[in-house]
């Protein structure tokens, strides 16, 4: 999309959006429930039986991998009286059955009733009825999408990163943090750069068009500064590449050091020519959410010395947490008695967007 400074101050969201509980329930409707959520990567559930537990807001779903090697989703609930089905958070299914740890209650792999042990006999009962609530599943790049609508609406994810391979990039390192903040403030933050300078020194140094706070590329088409350090080859703290680019690149993306992708609401992408950090967010309340920062590699480097995958992890791990802390920061100042909402000012455009997207997707709800 386009890159244009906005010509005037422009509201942001009002600020019980970011708190209200039933505000919270709103939103998980309008877009976390209704449209596709990104949950997890395919490679968590490599093989037939293989599955995990997975999140949406009040939401447990079960992923798995099915006997003919299908991604399948599932509520993570028991046709019987409701218990949840899985009681940790990943495994292996046994014999690929399904069972209750209440009633012992058992299923497929394709979410069946296949038996019912020590239940008493009547005529009424017909096992066909009683299947697992399915959800629908897409993937893309590797990813598990997952939508709760029963008829969901179309999927469309982003295709220019094709000769990037991104569903064979493989995980090489995960971090999993809990954010004390609105979903929101962490889109927000993730769609701006006008909080890099004072916040992100690390960042700036190898990206040197952010030491210009969003604005670098927007007051005049040929730019004085550089848009990153001088020989740098990728985004680390030095700049620097140990790994040969995606075998699939052409030479216009082996140059282009950085792609930010935002594919709403759930994930965030950091596109380098040799490796990605991507983010998962999951809310987890109406002032609260988890993110899981994942760094993919291609196969055939996997696995990296400690030292090349501290070297990659580095620079995004500082970066990550000191946008994790002011997101904090913004939360708590927000809790002001006479803040009212925000204000984008021009070089913060894509916050203004998704501020649009939040409205039209709350409107239609």
């Amino acid at each position: 999309m386009e890159r244009k400074a906005l010509d005037r101050l422009e509201a942001g969201l009002p600020v019980a959006w970011y708190s209200d509980p039933s505000h919270y329930e709103r939103e998980l409707n309008a877009f976390w429930y209704a449209g596709w959520v990104a949950v997890a990567r395919e490679e968590e559930i490599a093989k037939p039986g293989d599955w995990r537990v997975v999140r949406i807001g009040t939401q447990s779903l079960i992923v798995l991998r099915s006997e003919d090697r299908q991604v399948k989703a599932f509520h993570n609930t028991c046709r019987h009286r409701g218990s949840i089905l899985c009681t940790e958070e990943q495994g292996n299914f046994a014999r690929q059955r399904i069972v209750c740890p209440y009633h012992a209650w058992t299923y497929d792999l394709a979410g069946r009733l296949v038996a019912t042990p020590r239940r008493m006999e009547t005529p009424d009962f017909d096992l066909q009825r009683f299947p697992l609530y399915e959800v629908a599943v897409k993937t893309w790049g590797g990813f598990v999408f997952l939508c709760l609508e029963r008829t969901p609406p179309a999927f469309e994810p982003p295709t220019r990163y094709a000769r990037y391979g991104l569903d064979n990039l493989r995980i090489g390192k995960r971090i999993v943090t809990d954010v004390h903040a609105n979903w929101k403030l962490l889109a927000e933050n993730f769609s701006e750069c006008f909080h890099c300078p004072p916040v992100h020194p690390e960042l700036c140094r190898v990206v040197t068009a952010y030491q210009e706070a969003g604005a670098w590329g927007l007051r005049s088409k040929k730019e004085e500064k550089s848009e990153y350090r001088r020989g740098a080859a990728t985004l680390t703290l030095d700049g620097s590449s140990r790994l040969e680019p995606f075998a699939g690149l052409n030479e216009e993306e082996k140059q282009t050091l950085y792609i930010p992708e935002m594919v709403l609401p759930s994930l965030f992408l950091n596109i380098h020519p040799d490796y990605v950090n991507s983010h998962l967010m999951f809310p987890t309340g109406p002032t609260s959410v988890r993110i899981v920062y994942d760094w993919l590699f291609e196969p055939r480097h996997l696995p990296l010395s400690e030292d090349d995958l501290a070297h990659y992890v580095a620079l995004w791990d500082i970066t990550n947490r000191q946008d994790a802390r002011n997101c904090e920061w913004q939360q708590e100042g927000m809790r002001s008695r006479e803040f009212r909402h925000g204000h984008y000012v021009p070089q913060e455009f894509d916050c203004h967007r998704f501020a649009q997207w939040v409205r039209q997707g709350l409107a239609e709800g």
